[in-house]
């Protein structure tokens, strides 16, 4: 939080009665809401890809329980049925949210009080992160549906992850050298893995070619008359295609045939 009178940060866990920084009173009144959500932000500083693991299956779980009772049963019946694709969706999803959750944090390991609050850098890193998944769930809602979002979540959960991907990736190329050689920056990023900036460039690079050279590729191939029955005419293509067709077929039909 902040000091209403010299704006300094103050850690979420301070008991005092004045600023640190200026000697200010501090408004001690704060809502039940703010009081739970700085008990979940301390509770899960610092987790591990296994803490986060065993939350999304949780989660997971109860939701499926959920749309099973309220829905038809969908999310259910695609866990059950795509077991390796599931597995490997859990997994993913898990380590994203262990690194969302690390690009979010302010308290180092090990070092008492808000520690990356005072990099502009980090906060913008922080916020585009944070705004990127929101513009991923706008589009979600517009793509997949705002109804179906018990039964499609791991097609939410892929298009998020998509655009903080995106975020990422090119945040990369912004970055300047001398910005990265910061103490704090340095601490800060290699927190979220990434040890040197050439290394994160060139994985970033390597993923926005990825993405154009695929949107192009399906972008051409959607104007060629008479793929599909030339596909399936081949024995071989066919059988590519089942197979691609059995792995991702709970991927909803963004433009479903009439």
């Amino acid at each position: 939080m902040k000091c209403p009178n010299c704006k300094g940060d103050i850690a979420g866990d301070y008991k005092g009665k004045t600023c640190p920084s200026c000697g200010e009173p501090l408004d001690l009144k704060r809502s039940l809401l703010y009081e739970w959500s700085q008990r979940v932000a301390g509770f899960t500083h610092d987790r591990g890809f296994l803490f986060w693991l065993l939350t999304f299956v949780v989660l997971l779980l109860f939701l499926a329980v959920l749309e099973n009772l309220l829905g038809k049963g969908i999310l259910g019946q695609t866990l059950d049925q795509h077991k390796f694709v599931a597995t490997l969706m859990i997994l993913y999803i898990a380590a994203h949210l262990q690194l969302v959750r690390n690009i979010n944090t302010e308290i180092r390991p090990g070092y008492p009080g808000p520690y990356w609050v005072d990099r502009l850098i980090i906060r913008k890193f922080r916020r585009g992160t944070n705004r990127s998944l929101a513009a991923g769930f706008l589009t979600a809602v517009v793509v997949v549906g705002p109804l179906n979002f018990l039964e499609l979540m791991p097609a939410y959960a892929l298009i998020m992850s998509l655009f903080t991907a995106a975020f990422w990736s090119i945040q990369a190329f912004r970055v300047d050298d001398r910005e990265f050689l910061d103490a704090k920056v340095q601490t800060y990023f290699h927190y979220l893995g990434v040890k040197r900036l050439r290394e994160w460039r060139k994985a970033s690079g390597a993923y926005l070619i990825a993405i154009v050279v695929a949107a192009g590729v399906f972008y051409g191939l959607m104007h060629v008359p008479g793929l599909w029955w030339m596909i399936k005419s081949n024995p071989t293509l066919n059988e590519i295609l089942e197979l691609f067709h059995g792995l991702f077929s709970w991927v909803p039909q963004l433009w479903p045939q009439k």
